[in-house]
């Protein structure tokens, strides 16, 4: 019986033993687990961790880059909100694209408007001076125009160019017109007002007394614009001479009267005047400048002034 306790008592120990050993390696292999788990979760961790740093810089350049793409509008509408939000104003966060074309035809409308506040002014001022100028201009001309046509005087707003060796005629320019100022010795002396294509001429029309009075008896108002201003010579009959106004006539009077036609010269030369005789055949050079039409009391005169004479 000892001895059977003594071999139960061994084998209960190296049971026991056994029993020892088996927990041992279960808590070694349970500290390898949770070792190896340990590690697994700090990869697992690491990695996520690094994949959320790169999400967050995927982010950062991806807001970067749109930023950078964004319109100036757009990054204006953030920079306002961020001041908004310093100020501690209420505002919404959520500006994003979307946000931004919902807005962005308000915006454009906006610029548009303060655009076209811009631009009237500035095309206002320029019309303004524009028509100033127009207008002065226009002004210019017409006076020139009229003092030179109906009075013989100017021109005021033209510049001389050019003087000729007749006795001291000259040409003027002014803004798209000319201005001839002839002053022969023994010839034109008279203004002529024309676009600049107008040519020096003081080669005169030669017509008889007895022509002109049949013109003007056929159409005296046709035949008026046809000679107003025009230099003549004309072949007649000295009819009278008036000393003290220095002026002659040279009409052409028929006997039943119905072709006649008064011509009164003023002279430019009263020594010129005293030397002529009445009745007797006369040539006369000057300008028409006038014309009074035929009444039933008195025949159709007309007026040539700057004249010379010789018989």
């Amino acid at each position: 019986m000892k001895r059977e306790n003594k071999i139960f008592n061994s084998y209960e120990n190296d049971l026991n033993s056994i029993n020892d050993i088996a927990t041992k390696d279960d808590e070694l292999l349970k500290t390898y687990d949770e070792e190896d788990l340990d590690e697994e979760n700090t990869k697992e961790l690491e990695n996520s961790a690094d994949e959320i740093i790169d999400l967050d810089n995927e982010n950062e350049n991806k807001l970067s880059f749109e930023d950078e793409k964004q319109p100036r509008k757009y990054k204006r509408r953030l920079f306002k909100k961020e001041n908004l939000k310093r100020d501690n104003i209420i505002v919404d966060d959520n500006i994003s694209e979307e946000n931004y074309d919902d807005d962005s035809s308000n915006l454009d409308d906006e610029d548009n408007e303060n655009d076209d506040i811009k631009k009237k002014p500035n095309m206002v001022r320029i019309f303004n001076v524009v028509f100033i100028i127009i207008t002065i201009l226009v002004i210019m001309i017409g006076i020139d125009y009229v003092c030179v046509s109906n009075f013989s005087a100017g021109p005021f707003f033209a510049i001389p160019v050019h003087t000729y060796k007749d006795g001291g005629s000259k040409e003027y320019l002014g803004l798209g017109y000319k201005v001839i100022k002839y002053n022969q010795i023994q010839g034109r002396r008279d203004k002529v007002i024309g676009p600049w294509s107008l040519k020096y001429n003081t080669t005169p029309i030669d017509i008889e007394s007895i022509d002109l009075a049949i013109e003007f008896n056929t159409d005296e108002e046709k035949s008026y614009k046809k000679y107003n201003k025009k230099f003549l010579r004309i072949e007649s009959t000295l009819e009278g001479i008036d000393k003290e106004n220095n002026i002659i006539n040279v009409g052409y009077i028929d006997e039943g009267k119905k072709y006649s036609l008064n011509i009164i010269c003023d002279i430019a030369d009263k020594n010129i005047i005293s030397k002529l005789k009445g009745q007797e055949k006369i040539t006369v050079i000057g300008t028409v400048t006038g014309y009074d039409y035929e009444s039933p009391k008195q025949v159709g005169t007309l007026y040539l002034s700057n004249c010379f004479a010789e018989q």
